[in-house]
């Protein structure tokens, strides 16, 4: 058992980028995140559930960054429904 506790804190944080629009109060877009994210941005996920495609792992950040500056791509639909939205 000892060996499992030891595996679970060897473990990094997750880090996780918001990627959607700035949200007063709640976000900035391409904020950084380590481990769990903040209240306010999970609250704002509950209700706009579009917006928890663009929180993404630190590893697909530049593919999603492209994404958004694509016109048509998932990610820049997404940005806009998400803004449409607000």
């Amino acid at each position: 058992m000892a060996e499992k506790k030891e595996k679970q804190t060897a473990q990094k944080p997750e880090v996780i980028v918001y990627c959607g629009p700035s949200v007063r109060g709640v976000a900035k877009q391409y904020t950084v995140y380590h481990g769990r994210l903040p209240d306010a941005l999970v609250k704002f996920l509950a209700k706009h559930p579009a917006a928890q495609s663009l929180c993404v792992p630190l590893s697909e950040f530049a593919a999603t960054r492209a994404g958004l500056n694509t016109k048509g791509s998932p990610q820049a639909t997404l940005y806009k429904t998400i803004l449409n939205e607000l």
